[in-house]
This record gives C-alpha cells, structure tokens and sequence, in this order.
C-alpha cells in the first residue's frame, strides 16, 4: 500500500504516516534518533513510501543555544534516517507547505491554525491538545507530500 510521510523535526514535533487508503498513524519525536529510525524502519516495511516531506527549519530570533543546537540536531538526524533508509524526501519550508492549505483566518497564531486544518482533513487523529501542533504539522507535512506526488502525476 502506497503511503507518505510528513516529519516536524521540532522537540515537540512528530512524524506521521499517510496510507493511500488507511488511517494515518502519528508518533511524538521519540526522543532519540534510533527510535525514530526504527518509527520509519517499520513503516517502510509495511508500505511503499512515496515521498517524505521533513520541514525545512532555521533558528529563530531569541531562540536561546542550546534549543536551538537540539532542533538542529532533530533537523539532521532525521535527514540521516531517510537518506540510509533511501527514501525520497523534499524539504518546504513552512510558508511553502502551508500555502493554499493553512489560513490565517484558522486560528490566532501559526500552532493553532495548523491544529484546526489538521483537525478538518483528519477528524479521527488525536489532535484533542494544544501541544499537539507538531503532530498536526506531520500530518499536514504528509498531505502536502502527497500533493506533490498527485501533481506530478505519481
């Protein structure tokens, strides 16, 4: 079965699977690198993964150093995961993604607009939370990549 992957590379973000013709299935970042590996090992066994959006981040203003060294280092081992796992990948950046997807007329910040399309296009997900936004962004990451295969006719 064809499915895609959408991963927010945050502390508190997630990644999330999207079969073609299933439910989709969400796990929090893990906390380590062999764990989300073997998240997308297992995943990769079971289905045939078409293309994996990671969100392209950078730092931020008054973000503090060693937040931002643990993002980096979410950021990179992801990218490390997928490439030894030799799946096909594509980096938007969040205005890329959210484009035609998320408006501002959501919600009142970015976190809370992302929960309210998340819980519009995927009602049955576990989205009740507001800490849940890194789990709404992986699902949204995931229907965007599997946009970008429709497009191109895949």
């Amino acid at each position: 079965m064809k499915a895609h992957i959408g991963i927010d590379p945050g502390q508190s973000g997630a990644v999330a699977l999207l079969p073609v013709d299933d439910l989709p299935q969400i796990n929090d970042w893990p906390g380590d690198p062999s764990a989300a590996a073997e998240i997308i090992r297992d995943w990769s066994m079971g289905y045939q993964i078409q293309l994996v959006a990671l969100e392209s981040v950078h730092a931020m203003p008054k973000q503090g150093v060693a937040s931002t060294f643990k993002f980096g280092a979410n950021f990179g081992a992801w990218q490390g995961i997928l490439a030894a796992l030799g799946l096909p990948y594509l980096m938007p950046r969040p205005t890329e993604w959210q484009k035609g997807l998320v408006r501002k007329s959501d919600g009142a910040d970015p976190k809370a607009r992302s929960l309210a399309v998340a819980r519009r296009l995927f009602p049955d997900a576990e989205l009740s939370k507001k800490k849940d936004h890194g789990r709404a962004d992986a699902l949204l990451l995931a229907w965007w990549a599997s946009l970008q295969n429709r497009v191109s006719g895949q």
